[in-house]
């Protein structure tokens, strides 16, 4: 068991992209947030609190694990094929800000939860463009990434419904910072190591024709339009969920 779930890449054959196998696991984690967030549907500020410690500490052990793993086989040429700096996995430090921070630091763990991780999470799950690009479906890196990222809709969904941080044009001065200055040390950190850190440098299996043809004419462009992305529209679809959370919200407790 242990050498299947860490067997070396190209072993057998990758899952692939809107396959069978990802179709599947898509429907099973899909359900499975529609069932966690019902049986959390009245969670508790303290309970989402030490929820939120507890995610910190299972991602962060997940995390190490793939990385361990990652240099076990010696996947490590590029800096981002191990290295967590990913729009994505800036859900373990939000996680950490948001159960454990104080102030300022809070508020910026919460942001990314409210402002960014749906969009994440959800992009991943439709358009897996990296672990099950390379790994069958039930291996540890296939399994990590479709359990992390749904775990991302769920919750940004919890805490905004929990309406922890309103998600609003106000509060956009905590998610700006905070993604942005990733995505900055992400572009310095690509330079210096050649890597391709947050996808900023090319757009790797990412199958948006429009987007490669960026890539090719101007990759400079690319990188902005990233950044550009990154700091705008994950944030812009969290305010569109937050609004319709506020009707659902109000039509079950209609004013007296």
């Amino acid at each position: 068991m242990f050498k299947v779930l860490f067997a070396p890449m190209d072993k057998e054959n990758a899952c692939g992209m809107f396959t069978a196998p990802h179709i599947i696991s898509l429907i099973i984690c899909i359900v499975a947030i529609g069932v966690a967030l019902y049986f959390t549907r009245n969670i508790s500020d303290s309970t989402l609190k030490k929820l939120t410690r507890i995610f910190a500490y299972i991602f962060t052990a997940m995390e190490i694990i793939k990385i361990i793993y990652k240099f076990s086989y010696g996947y490590t040429e590029q800096l981002d094929f191990w290295f967590p700096l990913s729009f994505c996995s800036l859900f373990i430090y939000s996680l950490w800000m948001a159960g454990f921070g104080k102030g300022l630091i809070y508020k910026l763990g919460v942001s990314f939860i409210v402002g960014g991780c749906f969009m994440g999470g959800a992009t991943f799950l439709i358009v897996p463009a990296t672990s099950l690009m390379d790994y069958p479906i039930y291996h540890y890196l296939s399994m990590h990434s479709m359990l992390f990222h749904s775990c991302m809709i769920f919750m940004s969904i919890l805490y905004i419904r929990k309406q922890v941080m309103e998600v609003t044009f106000a509060n956009y001065k905590y998610y700006a910072p905070f993604v942005g200055s990733a995505c900055v040390l992400a572009i310095i950190m690509n330079l210096i190591f050649n890597a391709n850190l947050m996808i900023m440098r090319n757009p790797v299996n990412i199958p948006v024709g429009f987007v490669n043809d960026i890539y090719e004419a101007c990759p400079p462009i690319f990188t902005a339009g990233a950044l550009i992305v990154y700091v705008t529209v994950p944030y812009l679809i969290a305010m569109i969920i937050y609004r319709i959370s506020l009707t659902i919200k109000d039509k079950r407790n209609p004013s007296s």
